[in-house]
């Protein structure tokens, strides 16, 4: 469990720099508007304070997803899903779930007493990953121990490329995020570009630059889902090959006992 937990606040740290660094970024900078009132000429000493803006104060969150449109809330609702699956991922997805203390001792007494009637009976749906794989070695004990080695570990591999699966949907939204904030950026920039050209003179650099600032705005929401999903998918494709390895070899061993026997034979 101490392993888990370090993983998980490793994890939680990871986040916790992107989105300070996209916070970072997002600040406003207050100095321009000092900069203007120093730099304003002497020669209009009473028009100079009213050109000065009050300091922008930075935006909130809330603000930013408001500007990133419905592909901002799109991106939020797959952090949502992401978190919802890390949470699931990290309940499922352990050593006690794939080859729990207790089937080892039901699985080595039942094989001891050769009460192999009673494995083959309990329900495939409910048993855990060790379990299943005995059970499938079991199946074939009249076929000799070579068999029953290889559906194990056939039955093995069936399961571990379930498990995979499974947790490729955290790959997906990895990749996903930075594509759709990609296009929350291309569509305002398009919007930005076709306000400008229904402008008629000279376009000031302050409302370019703004809108570019709102277009660029679900690319980042987009890096701040991926990065962490990516870090938790990783995660879990090594922990599932770390326990199901442990599992498959336990099973092995719960089943030395029929090696032996056929050697004796």
């Amino acid at each position: 469990m101490q392993r888990v937990y370090r993983e998980i606040i490793f994890g939680i740290l990871v986040l916790s720099v992107v989105c300070c660094g996209a916070q970072a970024c997002f600040a406003q900078d207050e100095q321009p508007a000092a900069a203007t009132l120093q730099s304003a000429t002497p020669a209009e000493p009473v028009a100079q304070p009213a050109a000065v803006e009050p300091p922008a104060e930075g935006m909130s969150l809330l603000a930013l997803v408001k500007k990133g449109g419905v592909v901002g809330y799109l991106i939020i609702l797959l952090s949502f899903i992401a978190l919802a699956l890390v949470i699931d991922y990290s309940i499922s997805i352990r050593r006690s779930k794939l080859a729990p203390p207790r089937d080892m001792i039901v699985l080595k007494k039942l094989i001891q007493e050769r009460k192999l009637d009673e494995l083959k009976k309990l329900d495939q749906e409910r048993t855990s990953f060790l379990s299943k794989v005995v059970i499938a070695g079991l199946n074939e004990v009249e076929l000799g121990y070579q068999a029953m080695i290889k559906a194990m570990e056939d039955t093995s591999e069936a399961l571990n490329a379930r498990i995979a699966r499974k947790i490729e949907h955290l790959n997906v939204i990895g990749n996903i995020s930075p594509m759709m904030g990609l296009l929350g950026t291309v569509i305002g920039m398009l919007r930005c570009f076709n306000e400008i050209s229904r402008v008629s003179g000279a376009i000031e650099p302050k409302q370019l630059a703004g809108g570019i600032f709102e277009a660029l705005i679900t690319t980042c929401m987009g890096l701040i889902v991926a990065i962490p999903a990516l870090y938790f998918y990783a995660l879990f494709r090594n922990r599932v090959d770390e326990f199901t390895g442990e599992a498959a070899l336990a099973a092995e061993d719960l089943v030395a006992s029929f090696k032996q026997k056929n050697n004796g034979e």
